[in-house]
């Protein structure tokens, strides 16, 4: 059974590793989830693919649990034609993009280092 779950709001908040995490304690084998904007908006597009009573079970997580930080304004459930990959493509997709932000964060932080670095000296 694969569906199609569109979740509008306060989205971008680590909301994808949050599902990524349930759909693994359920044994989802096939996850997919994307950060988009519709209309202006943050929305979050998660495709899933298993066995029925699992992705009703996961559907059933999604409008019970959101992470800390989310503002879900609206949850849509549509049936899925296309393909799903498989969790773990996603996760290490997902691994190596999360690296990327990580690592982009880390040399701007030791650019401001070497600034400060200076400035110390310069008043030294």
């Amino acid at each position: 059974m694969a569906v199609k779950i569109t979740i509008l709001g306060k989205v971008h908040v680590g909301h994808r590793l949050f599902l990524l995490e349930e759909a693994d304690r359920l044994f989802i084998p096939c996850f997919d989830a994307r950060n988009v904007k519709i209309n202006g908006k943050e929305a979050l597009i998660v495709l899933v693919d298993g066995e029925k009573e699992k992705i009703e079970e996961f559907i059933e997580f999604i409008r019970s649990e959101k992470p800390e930080k989310a503002v879900v304004e609206e949850i849509k459930v549509e049936e899925y034609v296309g393909s799903v990959r498989e969790i773990d493509r996603f996760r290490n997709s997902f691994n190596t993009a999360q690296l990327s932000k990580i690592v982009q964060v880390g040399l701007k932080m030791l650019e401001k280092q070497d600034e400060t670095i200076k400035v110390i000296k310069e008043e030294s």
